[in-house]
């Protein structure tokens, strides 16, 4: 702006309701510094006379925003004094930022001056708002907020290992004596950095160096750090071959004789790290120990059997080559016994035999009721034995299980009495049957899961009934038998004695009835000189009583043809009628049953020529 000239400025108004948009040059401020031109017509809106510049983060925007409440031609509106512009942040590119400063203001003459506005965050496309109550806020154009400068910077370090037995934990790096961090032995391009730091100088300093590695120039460097910069530090570390400081010891055994301990021995080094190795064994290893003299003890070792030599023994171990030692034992078989248990039972019911078990189930046998059974090469010493299972019926006299001694080369007897009492009797079933027609071959009678056939008055026994109640059933009654009393009935059967279960049957003579009798196709044609076959005739009979008699009368005079049938049906039969002439003749079949009852049936017989 040249000094006696007035500032100009395009201002264009955004007019409410029937008001259209209106752009208009306005005289804001006279050469001289005088005031801008202001207007009393009513505000319509809000306009950014000065919008907002990029700024820094914490610096106030510069120069300071203003805003006019302006009519609808543009012009600010002095009478809009009293009120309150509020500017807010529209755009907040970060999501978080805040904006400082105040915020509010009064206008002047219609222009509010909002002087030491300022964001937190740095981003681009920040907008503000500007808000008066009544009219539309208006939003300025997109500006940004620059991060503030850089005060410091950083430093990477890297590593890069080469050679033997490298440092697998890698080493510590640490600036200035004072901050720390891890760093793999070959950390590649991305090192570790160290941000924040003030420009100048900083130590930097590589430890936990392995001894047998070295730093190539010595472990620490100088770094020389500008701001907003990233300075470099590579530390470059060769190593050698450690030499072995441990060795492996080798423990073998030998074991020789007879009874060699199945489960092997135990070897302990320095009195710790039990291994178990077996009797005969190439070979257990213990790794990793140190060059010196180590104690080795074989334990487990069973009664009947010697360590040969020293036991615990030192044993050197040298430093790569580790060292061995072997132990010889030898075994003698241990002293033994042998045991007889013998078993004695008495009374009704017993059991057919039982399991003698030595040492709670160390090895056991069986053995009859009254029998015995040996066990041999038992240790010398106290044994358990035991009997069982033992029925309920049965009682063992005496302990059980008991303690037996068993002496060397000895055969110790023991022995169990065991007293059983009964646990079945016997059941007597009877039949008593009366009337007429009785049933010729009897019944059957199911007791106890078993059957026996029985006459129709007559007994039979089951022997050894579990004692108890005991249902009792007969079967085989014929349809005109009824039995009287309760089928199946309860019987009880004592332990040792005899239950009874007595049946009464009553029989009547049944109602016999005739067979019913069916001639067939009546009249039935023969030609004259031709054989006549019986076609169509049949019989049943209700009370099914066979065997049954049939007889067939021809009605020519000639003798009736007689034969039995022994079920129901068809009945067959042929004839030759010797007419030479036509003529016809009454067929009659008679069939009688077992009991004589009979039933007849007729059909014409007719004789005729072709």
């Amino acid at each position: 702006m040249q000094h006696g000239h007035a500032m100009m400025k395009t201002i264009c108004v955004l007019a409410l309701g029937a008001l259209g948009v209106g752009c208009h040059l306005d005289k804001l401020v006279s050469g001289s510094g005088g005031p801008h031109p202001t207007s009393t017509a009513p505000p319509v809106a809000l306009v950014f006379m000065v919008k907002p510049q990029n700024a820094q983060v914490g610096q106030k925007i510069n120069p300071a925003v203003q805003v006019s409440v302006v009519d609808s031609a543009g012009v600010p509106v002095a009478g809009a004094d009293t009120t309150t512009v509020v500017i807010q942040l529209g755009a907040n590119p970060p999501g978080n930022a805040t904006l400082g400063g105040t915020t509010s203001a009064h206008p002047s003459r219609g222009v509010a001056t909002f002087g030491n506005l300022w964001i937190d965050q740095a981003g681009n496309g920040y907008t503000l708002i500007a808000h008066l109550s009544g009219l539309p806020d208006t939003p300025s154009q997109p500006f940004n907020i620059a991060p503030p400068p850089a005060t410091s910077g950083s430093i990477t370090v890297t590593t890069s290992t080469t050679g033997l037995d490298l440092d697998l934990d890698g080493y510590t790096v640490t600036v200035d004596g004072s901050t720390s961090q891890p760093i793999a032995t070959n950390s590649g391009s991305a090192g570790v950095t160290f941000p924040g730091l003030s420009v100048g100088n900083h130590g930097v300093v590589l430890s936990s160096v392995a001894s047998n590695c070295s730093v190539t120039g010595g472990n620490s460097q100088t770094a020389s750090v500008i701001a907003g910069e990233t300075a470099s530090i590579a530390f470059s570390v060769t190593c050698t071959a450690i030499p072995p400081t441990t060795g492996t010891l080798t423990v073998t055994t030998s074991t020789t004789g007879a009874d060699l301990d199945p489960d092997g021995y135990t070897v302990t080094v320095d009195g710790t790290n039990p291994t178990p190795i077996g009797t005969n064994s190439s070979g257990v290893t213990f790794p990793g120990l140190s060059a010196a003299s180590h104690s080795v003890e074989l334990t487990g070792v069973a009664s009947n059997c010697t360590v040969s030599g020293s036991n615990p023994r030192s044993v050197n171990v040298a430093a790569g080559s580790g060292g061995s030692t072997g132990f010889a034992v030898t075994c003698a078989a241990p002293p033994s016994g042998n045991l007889t248990v013998s078993t004695t039972t008495n009374g009704p019911n017993q059991p057919s035999g039982y399991t003698v078990t030595v040492d709670a189930g160390a090895s056991s046998q069986s053995v009859g009721a009254n029998n015995s059974v040996t066990f041999s090469n038992l240790s010398v010493g106290s044994h358990s034995v035991g009997l069982g299972p033992i029925p309920s019926n049965c009682t063992v006299g005496g302990a059980n299980p008991q303690t037996v001694s068993i002496t060397a080369n000895i055969t110790t007897p023991a022995s169990f009495t065991i007293n059983c009492t009964a646990t079945t009797g016997d059941l007597i079933v009877t039949t008593t049957t009366g009337g007429s027609d009785l049933d010729p071959d009897g019944y059957t009678v199911n007791a106890a899961g078993r059957s026996q056939p029985i006459l129709t008055n007559g007994s039979v026994t089951f022997s050894g009934v579990q004692a108890g109640t005991q249902n009792v059933a007969l079967t085989g009654i014929a349809s005109n038998c009824t039995v009287s009393s309760a089928n199946p009935m309860t019987v009880t059967v004592p332990a040792g004695g005899i239950g009874h279960a007595d049946f009464a049957i009553s029989c009547v003579a049944p109602q016999n009835h005739p067979p019913v009798v069916i001639a067939g196709l009546d009249p039935q044609t023969v030609l004259i000189g031709g054989l006549f076959t019986l076609s169509g005739a049949s019989f049943s009979d209700q009370d099914h009583d066979a065997p049954w008699t049939v007889t067939i009368d021809w009605g020519d005079g000639t003798s009736p043809t007689t034969f039995s049938m022994s079920s129901e049906g068809t009945i067959n039969g042929s004839h030759s009628y010797t007419d030479v002439l036509l003529a016809s003749h009454k067929l009659t079949i008679t069939v009688t049953d077992a009991h004589g009852a009979a039933g007849t049936a007729s059909k014409t017989v007719k004789v005729v020529a072709l």
